[in-house]
């Protein structure tokens, strides 16, 4: 006969996302934070700091157990790391082992915010893209409002932020700008019919639209009228017309290249 199973001892009482909007901006993990959020590790009360830890010192090779709502189980060449806690906290903990097993310590990961979702059940979730290495490792890091508030933002009046705050400020902007420019989750962004908020990004207007194609219809129209003038300059002056036919030839073709180039000018 199968034991009962018992609920874990766990507190869950600890600071949350919480249902607002998040500033935009430089985030990182906030250490104390995890010392506060309980959980029972390899059956013995402990706390997410200390599991952080253990994910720290070791390597996680497998996971073989489907994470439930109560426990999930990690095993690595350290030990096996047998976790309860409640399903809030449990859903942090994949987060951070997602990185952990890709060989990303969290503590050296910034954090950048950029959006705000609404699941079918009325749930909602913030959103983060995350940086290591000088690159984007993680283009949609989802956090549900109830989850425990690991991430903090760095700010100017903080140590950790650099003693020059407008350097600081600018990489904020670069990472935000290679977000929208360079990632296919950026790339959506901009190009949703809602138009969401964009961070430290400029959406082309129509205007910027209508002032490109302007703008390329008159380098076209100038390219035409020197052909015109070199063919008109070889019926002129016969001696040197062979030479204009060639030159004539050279700007026509420099055209048909302008007009391939330019083809999806103002076709949004």
């Amino acid at each position: 006969m199968a034991e009962a199973t018992e609920e874990p001892d766990v507190k869950a009482e600890f600071l949350k996302f919480g249902r607002e909007r998040f500033s935009p901006g430089m985030y990182s993990l906030h250490w104390e934070n995890l010392k506060g959020i309980s959980l029972k590790l390899n059956g013995e009360s402990s706390t997410l700091d200390v599991l952080y830890s253990k994910f720290a010192h070791s390597k996680i090779t497998d996971e073989p157990e489907i994470p439930g709502l109560r426990y999930a189980k990690y095993v690595t060449d350290a030990g096996d790391l047998e976790i309860e806690a409640d399903w809030r906290v449990l859903a942090t903990v994949g987060t951070l082992a997602g990185l952990f097993k890709r060989g990303i310590n969290p503590v050296n990961v910034m954090w950048f915010y950029y959006d705000k979702d609404w699941s079918k059940d009325g749930g909602q979730s913030h959103t983060f893209f995350a940086v290591h290495d000088i690159k984007i490792v993680s283009e949609r890091c989802h956090f549900s409002s109830e989850e425990p508030l690991i991430l903090i933002q760095e700010k100017e009046d903080d140590p950790i932020w650099h003693s020059h705050p407008q350097f600081d400020e600018a990489v904020v902007r670069y990472w935000y700008r290679k977000f929208y420019s360079e990632t296919m989750v950026g790339n959506l962004m901009v190009l949703r019919p809602d138009k969401p908020i964009l961070y430290y990004y400029d959406r082309a207007t129509s205007k910027d639209t209508v002032r490109d194609v302007q703008f390329v219809t008159l380098v076209k129209a100038y390219r035409l009228l020197w052909i015109v003038v070199v063919l008109l300059a070889a019926i002129a002056l016969p001696p040197i017309k062979e030479y204009m036919f060639i030159l004539a030839g050279v700007l026509l073709f420099d055209l048909f290249w302008r007009i391939w180039a330019t083809r999806k000018i103002g076709q949004d």
